[in-house]
C-alpha cells in the first residue's frame, strides 16, 4: 500500500505565517478598533455598531456610495467594449505582436499612486499639458481643480486608460488561443473579421470541411 509524504505541507507554513501577519493580525486590529471609542490615554469603551449604523444611515455615504456604482458602471461599459475593439484589432502574428503588447502592458506597469500624481500634473490648468491643451487651444474652460464635472470626467479618463490593457490583454490571450482551424471554418462560412468567434456552428462547418477532405482524398485514392 502506498504511503502520501505530507512533508509538502510544510512548505506552505511560511507562506500562512506572511499572510496572517500582514492581512489577518491588522484585519483583526481594525474590526477591534471599529467596535470601540478612544478619549485617549489608551482608554478605550466599547461602542458596538454604532459607527456602522451612522455610516449607514450618512447621507453623505449614501450619495458616495451612488456616485461609486454609477462610476463603475460608466468605465466597465466604456472599458470592456473598447479593450474587446482592440484586441480584435491586433495582429497575431509578425513584427507588430510583440510591438503591441508591450505598448497595452506599459500602463498597467505604472503603481497606482503614480498613476494618480501623474494625471494630477498633467490635467493641472497652468501647467498641466491637457490643462492647456484644454484652456488654451480648444478654448475650453478646464479645471478639475474647481469643476466637480471635469473632476469626474478627468478621473474616469485615467481609470480608462490605466486598466483598459487589462481587458485587452485577456481577451487577446483568449483569441490567440483559438486554432486558426476555427477562424478558416467560420471564413468559409462568410463570418467577417469582427464575427469571428468559436461557437457550435463554426465547429460543425470544421467537422463538414473534414469530412469532405477525407471523402474526396478517398475518391482519390479509389
Amino acid at each position: 500500500m502506498r504511503t502520501e509524504n505530507q512533508k509538502a505541507w510544510f512548505f506552505v507554513l511560511p507562506v500562512l505565517f506572511l499572510v496572517a501577519f500582514n492581512a489577518l493580525l491588522p484585519m483583526m486590529t481594525v474590526v477591534n478598533y471599529s467596535v470601540q471609542e478612544t478619549f485617549g490615554n489608551n482608554q478605550f469603551f466599547w461602542q458596538g455598531l454604532d459607527w456602522f449604523e451612522q455610516i449607514l444611515r450618512s447621507e453623505r455615504f449614501q450619495a458616495a456610495l451612488g456616485r461609486q456604482f454609477l462610476f463603475t458602471a460608466i468605465i466597465l461599459a466604456i472599458e470592456v467594449p473598447l479593450g474587446i475593439i482592440i484586441a480584435l484589432s491586433m495582429p497575431r502574428k509578425g513584427f507588430w505582436v510583440p510591438v503591441c503588447l508591450v505598448l497595452m502592458a506599459l500602463p498597467m506597469l505604472i503603481p497606482w499612486n503614480v498613476v494618480g500624481a501623474m494625471w494630477n500634473i498633467f490635467a493641472l490648468p497652468k501647467i498641466g499639458m491637457l490643462g492647456y491643451f484644454m484652456n488654451d487651444v480648444l478654448g475650453i474652460n478646464y479645471d478639475m481643480t474647481q469643476d466637480p464635472l471635469a473632476a469626474w470626467i478627468t478621473i474616469i479618463v485615467m481609470d480608462v486608460w490605466h486598466w483598459t490593457s487589462l481587458v485587452v490583454l485577456l481577451c487577446y490571450a483568449g483569441l490567440v488561443s483559438i486554432p486558426d482551424a476555427y477562424y478558416q471554418a467560420a471564413k468559409i462560412d462568410g463570418a467577417t473579421p469582427w464575427s469571428l468567434h468559436p461557437t457550435s456552428q463554426d465547429e460543425d462547418s470544421l467537422d463538414h470541411r473534414r469530412s469532405s477532405q477525407v471523402h474526396g482524398q478517398l475518391q482519390h485514392l479509389y
